[in-house]
């Protein structure tokens, strides 16, 4: 399921490969990425079929996977193909771009820049203080918000009409509605985004929370 057939504006999450990186299917599957080849000797059923939608662009695993888990399922709620496919995809972190949407609009993408970056979004509690700084937000050619430290291991992109809304959440650092007025984003939306953003190294204490940082 490609995220423009969606409908309804509830929560989705998508995978894709990072746009630079070339998949070779053969008796192996090779990957070319920025960092160089990544040589996958014998992939599974589950895996190559993945990795032949996410050149695609983004798409829903479950798919490829009934049942697969969103971002805050646990793990001992997964089931068997669903853990087959995540672990295989572990060591390809570096090349997967992971979104968020709401229904037919693409809101957020997580994009690794580093071939050490890892991934793992879990939720979130209240954030006791937790923002994205104030010169994390830059802004893209097409004037959405890009959140990036300098020597950082991802980018996150915000898209569409939504991003302003969802960039307030997130210098608040809450799901909470930041204005009763200008409407509201589903907070199952705004969760899952924090989770996202807290995973990518995003986020910030301020100083006085951390008296013994050097």
């Amino acid at each position: 399921m490609r995220i423009d057939r969606l409908a309804a504006r509830e929560l989705g999450e998508f995978w894709s490969l990072r746009e630079d990186v070339v998949v070779l299917f053969g008796r192996g599957t090779v990957l070319r990425t920025p960092w160089g080849e990544s040589r996958l000797e014998r992939p599974g059923p589950l895996l190559r079929e993945a990795l032949r939608r996410m050149q695609l662009g983004p798409v829903s695993l479950a798919n490829v996977v009934p049942g697969f888990p969103g971002y805050d399922v646990p793990r001992d709620e997964w089931n068997e193909a669903s853990a087959e496919l995540l672990d295989a995809l572990t060591p390809l972190q570096h090349v997967i771009v992971r979104h968020l949407a709401i229904g037919a609009s693409p809101l957020l993408s997580v994009v690794p820049l580093s071939s050490r970056a890892t991934f793992r979004p879990t939720p979130v509690g209240p954030s006791g203080g937790l923002r994205v700084p104030e010169e994390a937000v830059l802004h893209g050619s097409g004037g959405d918000p890009v959140l990036v430290h300098e020597g950082g291991d991802h980018r996150v992109e915000l898209h569409g009409p939504d991003a302003p809304r969802l960039l307030r959440h997130l210098r608040a650092g809450t799901d909470e509605v930041p204005s009763a007025h200008e409407g509201s984003l589903p907070r199952s939306v705004v969760r899952a985004a924090l989770a996202y953003v807290v995973a990518a190294g995003l986020f910030r204490a301020p100083e006085r929370e951390c008296p013994g940082r050097p």
